[in-house]
């Protein structure tokens, strides 16, 4: 009886045994599965928080630098007293261990020291001297034109004269030009009729206001519907297809200056790219997201590529034959086999890195202040050397000099951070991305056409993004196209500071008669150097 009860105590002990082992698998089980949740929860905590910071927050990502050490530096007083406090005897002040902020020394400067803020500008600037003026005389009137302090009250005479400018609007004025055409014939047999050759009138405008209609739509984001009300409003009845036709036709008119632009871009050493999403209509009526790449060279000639999607075929087509050798890009997946493809090396950009940790800062906050504090040293040197105005050379050497060891600070900085971080983290996800964009974007160290982010091209695709809110969609594949010429020819206008209604109108007028070898003339560069007024001429009559 003794066996069999030990016999029973050992079954049922093992069964004990194997319930807590199963409990404790599953025990683990659970907080890996509450991990992942959390994991889950504060990512998706963090894209809510993009979004609510994208549709009603700022949109700047600027800090001022000194908000920066003053945070730092409270941090650092912070981390000094509970270092005090946790000192054993015999153990050096934590002053000797740590460095005092620069904020402190700077705060300790006397007053007449500190660098003062420079005053905004106020009041009205003067009006530009190529308006028009029109005096306006307002005489005083007889009976107060009297002295009242002589007794005969001897009339006033004029010692002076104060004026005032005010700008004034003219009402819009469109005029029809009637076309005559005499035919002549011989008085005697009335044969060989002739007649002046004729203009094409297919189009039933001018230029002046199909220029005035396309710069309205692409450089002050006016949507054709909008452009027909105003007509509508003058009384003049224009269709909107009969607009879209005008558009149309000044794409394809064109065409040649955008290729010979693109041909340019193709030719320099580096190229900068991007891409954003519009709407296209398809033959049925459904809706689908297109893309609109750009390429362009930092702060000049842009120009846009419409593709009905994102795949690597696009980059690859429009780069195929460039000389250049080296392409600045995000870390975007439809680069990767283009670089490979036309042997381009990758120059990365720092907005996108900086962009993903500025954005993920609640995860830590200090480490993410230290390291916005160190990219903006790299920024305060690219905008002295603009500011010096160097050139490639003395660019190249500053970086050098001076960028290269705080870049290297920067990449030990992310690195160390990064081991510390989960990977599925919004700042491990950061990190992560930085640290494998850093090689890439130590070649900016090394390229002196390079800049230090992307944001060049950025702000060219704003005109696509501002214009998008309006007109919606691009029509069908053709008016992505059409659109995609447009908009190189005006906002590359705007970065290189040429009027983009003088510019057109003028061109337009040019193009049928200018030999297609000297194409380039009629580029916005080109025609800035060659045919642009000296002073600013008037702008669209809208």
């Amino acid at each position: 009886m003794s066996a069999d009860r030990e016999e029973t105590l050992a079954e049922e002990n093992r069964r004990l045994r194997q319930e807590i082992e199963a409990l404790q698998s599953q025990k683990e089980a659970l907080q890996i599965q509450l991990q992942e949740l959390e994991t889950i929860r504060r990512n998706l905590e963090h894209t809510v928080a993009v979004y609510r910071r994208s549709l009603f927050g700022p949109r700047s990502e600027k800090i001022d630098p000194k908000e920066l050490e003053a945070r730092i530096a409270k941090a650092a007083a912070e981390a000094r007293e509970q270092l005090a406090k946790e000192k054993r005897p015999g153990d050096p002040p934590p002053e000797a261990e740590e460095e005092k902020p620069e904020v402190k020394a700077a705060a300790d400067k006397p007053a007449d020291q500190k660098k003062k803020r420079k005053a905004r500008p106020h009041g009205r600037a003067a009006f530009p001297a190529h308006l028009p003026r029109r005096r306006i005389e307002h005489p005083v009137n007889p009976a107060q034109a009297v002295c009242a302090c002589c007794p005969d009250h001897p009339p006033l005479i004029q010692v002076g004269e104060d004026t005032c400018e005010k700008l004034v609007k003219l009402p819009v004025q469109y005029e029809v030009q009637v076309h005559v055409y005499p035919q002549m014939a011989c008085q005697r047999c009335h044969e060989g009729v002739t007649s002046a050759p004729r203009q094409d009138n297919s189009l039933k405008a001018d230029v002046s206001v199909i220029a005035d209609v396309v710069v309205k739509k692409y450089v002050e984001h006016q949507p054709l519907y909008r452009q027909q009300q105003g007509f509508d409003r003058l009384h003049i009845p224009i269709s909107r297809q009969t607009l879209c036709d005008w558009t149309g036709w000044c794409s394809d008119q064109v065409e040649p200056i955008v290729e010979a632009m693109a041909k340019y871009i193709r030719a320099q050493p580096l190229i900068q790219s991007d891409e954003t999403s519009v709407r296209m209509q398809l033959a049925n009526g459904q809706m689908e997201t297109a893309r609109l790449w750009a390429y362009g060279l930092p702060w000049a000639e842009v120009v846009f590529d419409f593709r009905t999607d994102k795949s690597q075929e696009g980059p690859k087509e429009f780069l195929e034959g460039t000389t250049a050798g080296f392409l600045q890009t995000d870390g975007g997946s439809s680069y990767v086999p283009v670089f490979k493809a036309l042997e381009l090396l990758h120059v990365a950009c720092m907005a996108h890195i900086r962009r993903d940790i500025f954005e993920a800062r609640a995860d830590a906050p200090l480490a993410v202040d230290l390291l916005l504090a160190a990219l903006q040293k790299l920024y305060r040197i690219e905008s002295r050397a603009k500011a010096m105005g160097l050139s490639l050379e003395a660019r190249l050497q500053l970086r050098q000099q001076e960028a290269k060891p705080i870049f290297e600070d920067v990449g030990l900085l992310i690195a160390t951070l990064r081991k510390d971080l989960l990977p599925k983290s919004p700042l491990g996800k950061a990190l992560s991305y930085a640290e494998n964009q850093w090689p890439a974007m130590a070649r900016y160290l090394e390229v002196a056409h390079a800049e230090l982010d992307n944001n060049s091209i950025e702000h060219a695709l704003r005109g696509v993004v501002l214009g998008r809110r309006n007109w919606l969609h691009v029509g069908q594949e053709a008016g992505g196209e059409k659109a995609a010429n447009l908009f190189s020819l005006m906002i590359t206008c705007k970065r290189l500071g040429v009027e983009p209604y003088a510019y057109l109108h003028d061109i337009l007028q040019r193009l049928p008669s200018h030999p297609n070898k000297d194409i380039w003339q009629l580029t916005p560069r080109g025609w800035k150097d060659a045919f642009a007024p000296r002073t600013a001429p008037p702008g669209p009559s809208g």
